[in-house]
This record gives structure tokens, C-alpha cells and sequence, in this order.
């Protein structure tokens, strides 16, 4: 278990403490009083909630409102805090576009496209970039990689059982108030490995309430609590308006509270939100140079 002092609790602990008590907010922002949660459904059927859920998700996704956290500088290895003004930009698959800013002056930005992803930071006042597809050469001075953000706020549909020629076994488990859908990687060996795993609420409206993702070793590499769900409009999707994530092996931490929610149709693939920086651009054409 972990260990806490008389005077705090970590985020991730206090958010599931007041997230299991018996009045807390249900995913429709009312308060849920304490009834038991609803009967467990089959896999299929909870996936499927979330899914139809994602997929009126239609063009670009703007959310604004207030971000807080931290972020360790690799290169000192000092813990950068942060609360700031953050609007986020998502057109799925991989259009992310998530700027931070303190009176308008950019203090970090987040940025990916179906070719890059990209970081920027004002303290050291450069942009770090990568290419999509090379997840095993992640610069060490992002922090969080954009994709992962939206993955954090249960953005992205539940996928299938394989895929790249990797067999993917979904098994569900129900604990207490919430149905789990773990994602196993059977190897040619016989040996399993405990991907991610996505925590469904059995209160209504039976969406997202956490997601986590695993190392190779089992290690939790990124982690997320969502809550306080609601429509975007009449008939759309429900989004959560509260989220706070942890990315352990990185040193980072956020939370994003959700102002406002809308769809925004001007934004698209090739628009200004989403283009490479030319920073990035100037890089890249140096790596392809012989």
C-alpha cells in the first residue's frame, strides 16, 4: 500500500477515496446517493456503451478550462508546477492540439498529426518533436506524449482483440462498483502481460470512470480518474468535465477541469491547430539529410 502522511494524500489516493464514497458526484454531475450500484452486463454490452458513446464524437472537439500540475525537467531534474488556462483541440484518430497559457502568454503546448507529435516548454523555450510510429525513441524531454492525453480523457474508443499481429485478449472483472476490461498480450510463449485496463462505472451512465496503462513489467506507466460526465448537446456525447492523470515514470501529474465542451467544424486535418511546428519541420528535414 502506499504511504501517507497525516497532512496529505496523493492525488490519484484522494480522488479514488472521494470518487468510492457513499455521496459523491454521479457521471451526470448530480449527487449519487448511496444505492448499489447497477448489475453487472456482459463485456460486450459495457464496451459497446462506451463505444456508441465515442462514436458521436463527430469532427473536432475543443474543450477548454483550468489545468494544474507538475512535470520533471529531465535534464535538471526539477519538478516544473503549473496552473494554468489549457484549450484542447481532437479530431481522432491523432489531431491533438492542447495549449496551456498564463494571460495569454504560452507557458506549454501539446501537439500531434497523423505524421508528428510535438512539446513545447517556455522554460527552456524550444520544441521537442517526434514522429508518429517510433514510440520506442520518445524524446526524454516530453513529458507526456499528446495521444495519451485524449487516451487519458477516455476519448478513444475500446479497441478490438488483436491487432499488428499481436494477439490481444479482453477479460472482464467486477469489483465492487465498477466492471473492468483488462487488455492481456498473450506472447508465442504462453506468457501473459496485463496491457491497460479501462474501469466502467455500474452507475448510470455506465462510461469511463478510470483507465491505466502498463508497462512490459506490469508498472503503471500512465493513469487517469474521470468523472462529472455530460452532454455536449442534445443528443452528443457525454464528456467528462474532471479529469486528473499521473504518468509515474515520467514524474508528471495533471488535472483538467472542464469549462466547456464543443464541436468545432472550421478545425480540420489541415488547419493551423493541427500543423507541424516549423521548429519540428526544420528538424526533421535534418535527420532525413544523407
Amino acid at each position: 500500500s502506499r504511504k501517507t502522511t497525516g497532512r496529505s494524500l496523493p492525488l490519484p489516493v484522494l480522488l479514488e477515496a472521494l470518487m468510492s464514497a457513499t455521496l459523491i458526484v454521479s457521471g451526470c454531475g448530480h449527487p449519487r446517493l448511496a444505492i448499489d450500484p447497477l448489475p453487472p452486463i456482459p463485456m460486450r454490452d459495457a464496451v459497446r456503451i462506451v463505444n456508441d458513446n465515442v462514436g458521436k464524437i463527430a469532427g473536432t472537439l475543443r474543450a477548454s478550462g483550468s489545468v494544474d500540475g507538475y512535470f520533471t525537467n529531465p535534464n535538471n531534474g526539477r519538478r516544473v508546477n503549473y496552473s494554468l488556462d489549457g484549450t484542447l483541440f481532437h479530431l481522432a484518430p491523432s489531431y491533438v492540439r492542447f495549449d496551456l497559457k498564463k494571460f495569454g502568454d504560452r507557458q506549454i503546448l501539446f501537439g500531434s498529426n497523423e505524421e508528428n507529435y510535438w512539446f513545447y516548454s517556455k522554460e527552456d523555450d524550444r520544441f521537442y518533436c517526434g514522429r508518429q510510429g517510433e514510440s520506442d525513441n520518445v524524446p526524454a524531454e516530453i513529458p507526456v506524449r499528446s495521444d495519451q492525453i485524449v487516451e487519458a480523457l477516455g476519448l478513444t474508443m475500446i479497441g478490438e482483440d488483436a491487432w499488428g499481429g499481436r494477439v490481444i485478449r479482453r477479460v472482464q472483472r467486477v469489483d465492487l462498483d465498477v466492471q473492468q476490461i483488462l487488455f492481456v498480450e498473450v506472447g508465442e510463449d504462453g506468457q501473459a502481460v496485463l496491457e491497460k485496463e479501462y474501469w466502467l462505472d455500474r452507475y448510470p451512465p455506465r462510461l469511463v470512470r478510470r483507465v491505466v496503462f502498463r508497462g512490459a513489467d506490469g508498472v503503471v506507466t500512465m493513469e487517469s480518474f474521470l468523472d462529472d460526465y455530460r452532454p455536449i448537446a442534445a443528443g452528443g456525447p457525454l464528456l467528462p468535465h474532471k479529469m486528473a492523470a499521473e504518468w509515474p515514470e515520467k514524474g508528471a501529474r495533471m488535472r483538467f477541469d472542464v469549462g466547456r465542451w464543443s464541436a468545432e467544424e472550421q478545425v480540420v486535418p489541415g488547419g493551423a491547430q493541427f500543423a507541424t511546428p516549423a521548429e519540428c519541420r526544420s528538424n526533421f528535414d535534418v535527420d532525413r539529410r544523407p
